[in-house]
Protein backbone atom coordinates (compact mmCIF):
# COMPACT_ATOMS: atom_id res chain seq x y z
CA UNK A 1 0.00 0.00 0.00
CA UNK A 2 1.25 3.49 -0.74
CA UNK A 3 0.11 7.07 -0.45
CA UNK A 4 1.34 9.46 -3.05
CA UNK A 5 1.24 13.12 -2.16
CA UNK A 6 1.87 16.16 -4.31
CA UNK A 7 4.72 15.63 -6.75
CA UNK A 8 7.08 18.54 -7.10
CA UNK A 9 9.40 18.45 -10.08
CA UNK A 10 12.27 20.71 -9.20
CA UNK A 11 15.73 20.40 -10.76
CA UNK A 12 18.65 21.13 -8.44
CA UNK A 13 21.92 22.44 -9.88
CA UNK A 14 25.01 20.27 -9.43
CA UNK A 15 23.12 17.05 -8.67
CA UNK A 16 24.08 15.12 -11.78
CA UNK A 17 27.13 13.58 -13.46
CA UNK A 18 28.26 16.80 -15.13
CA UNK A 19 30.62 19.33 -13.63
CA UNK A 20 28.90 21.74 -11.31
CA UNK A 21 28.05 25.01 -12.99
CA UNK A 22 25.13 27.35 -13.31
CA UNK A 23 22.29 25.52 -15.01
CA UNK A 24 20.31 26.95 -17.88
CA UNK A 25 17.09 25.46 -16.50
CA UNK A 26 14.65 27.27 -14.25
CA UNK A 27 13.06 25.60 -11.21
CA UNK A 28 9.57 24.26 -11.83
CA UNK A 29 7.91 26.50 -9.26
CA UNK A 30 4.21 27.13 -9.64
CA UNK A 31 1.25 27.98 -7.47
CA UNK A 32 -1.33 25.31 -6.87
CA UNK A 33 -4.43 27.44 -7.36
CA UNK A 34 -6.78 24.45 -7.43
CA UNK A 35 -5.12 22.60 -4.55
CA UNK A 36 -3.59 19.13 -4.61
CA UNK A 37 -4.98 15.60 -4.52
CA UNK A 38 -3.59 12.65 -2.58
CA UNK A 39 -3.66 9.06 -3.79
CA UNK A 40 -4.18 6.16 -1.39
CA UNK A 41 -3.30 2.99 -3.29
CA UNK A 42 -2.95 -0.74 -2.66
CA UNK A 43 -1.58 -3.41 -4.99
CA UNK A 44 -3.04 -6.92 -4.94
CA UNK A 45 -0.28 -9.39 -5.84
CA UNK A 46 -2.62 -12.32 -6.42
CA UNK A 47 -4.99 -10.62 -8.87
CA UNK A 48 -2.33 -8.20 -10.22
CA UNK A 49 -4.63 -5.20 -9.67
CA UNK A 50 -4.06 -1.76 -8.25
CA UNK A 51 -6.79 -0.14 -6.14
CA UNK A 52 -6.72 3.56 -5.42
CA UNK A 53 -8.71 6.41 -3.92
CA UNK A 54 -8.14 10.13 -4.47
CA UNK A 55 -8.68 12.46 -1.55
CA UNK A 56 -8.38 16.20 -1.01
CA UNK A 57 -6.56 15.68 2.29
CA UNK A 58 -4.22 13.08 3.69
CA UNK A 59 -5.50 12.68 7.24
CA UNK A 60 -5.68 9.69 9.54
CA UNK A 61 -9.47 9.61 9.08
CA UNK A 62 -9.05 9.36 5.28
CA UNK A 63 -6.44 6.66 5.75
CA UNK A 64 -8.72 4.60 8.03
CA UNK A 65 -11.59 4.99 5.56
CA UNK A 66 -9.34 3.62 2.82
CA UNK A 67 -8.40 0.65 5.03
CA UNK A 68 -12.09 -0.08 5.61
CA UNK A 69 -12.72 -0.03 1.86
CA UNK A 70 -9.81 -2.44 1.40
CA UNK A 71 -11.17 -4.78 4.07
CA UNK A 72 -14.57 -4.90 2.32
CA UNK A 73 -12.90 -6.13 -0.89
CA UNK A 74 -12.04 -9.46 0.72
CA UNK A 75 -14.04 -12.08 2.59
CA UNK A 76 -13.74 -11.94 6.39
CA UNK A 77 -11.99 -15.31 6.51
CA UNK A 78 -9.37 -14.15 4.04
CA UNK A 79 -6.21 -12.64 5.51
CA UNK A 80 -4.31 -9.83 3.85
CA UNK A 81 -1.07 -8.09 4.78
CA UNK A 82 -0.22 -4.41 4.67
CA UNK A 83 3.22 -2.87 4.42
CA UNK A 84 3.24 0.68 5.82
CA UNK A 85 6.01 3.21 6.01
CA UNK A 86 6.71 5.39 9.04
CA UNK A 87 4.37 8.22 8.04
CA UNK A 88 2.70 10.16 10.88
CA UNK A 89 -0.93 9.37 9.91
CA UNK A 90 -0.19 5.65 10.34
CA UNK A 91 0.52 6.27 14.02
CA UNK A 92 -2.55 8.40 14.82
CA UNK A 93 -5.05 6.77 17.13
Amino acid sequence: MDEFGPLEVRPYPGKDWRKEKKTKRLPADYTRTHGVRHLFAAYDLKSDKLYGHNRKQKTSRDFLTFLQVLRRRYHRSQRFYLVLDNFSIHKTV
